[in-house]
């Protein structure tokens, strides 16, 4: 019998927030770190959570707040080798928050965010380096 190594998934969801999203994120258990790697026209913030089952979220906003044609404002994404516990993250995260994360994902977005999963490993081996490079201070 092959063992297959357990493969990370990438949980996205949507929303729509017209407050701060610096306020928000101060309000989540973990300490998010402001991201400055990616578009220059939303503001970011990441988590890796390094521990028995470790996970990656990531959440953005539009700076202008505008809101794509199908609604959202915000993209929250969660990262990890278990697909309930992304949800859980994601749960955890809306309900301390107060951000609304029930818009739906349409697939073609859905298979882009899931190329996360791609770089978790990366984030696993060196955590430090890894969220270092997102932060911009490398």
């Amino acid at each position: 019998m092959v063992l297959i190594p357990p493969r990370p998934e990438t949980l996205a969801r949507l929303g729509r927030y017209n407050d701060s999203l610096e306020e928000a994120v101060k309000k989540f258990t973990e300490p998010l770190s402001y991201i400055r790697q990616g578009l220059d026209n939303t503001v970011k913030y990441a988590l890796f959570k390094k521990c028995e089952d470790p996970y990656l979220l990531i959440v953005s906003q539009q700076k202008d707040k505008l809101l794509h044609p199908i609604g959202y404002n915000i993209i929250l994404t969660v990262t990890s080798y278990s697909p309930s516990r992304n949800h859980h993250i994601a749960d955890h995260f809306q309900r301390e928050t107060g951000i609304d994360l029930t818009i739906s994902v349409p697939e073609q977005l859905n298979r882009q965010l899931a190329d996360i999963s791609f770089c978790f490993p990366a984030f696993e081996k060196n955590p430090e380096a890894a969220m270092n490079f997102l932060r911009g201070s490398y």
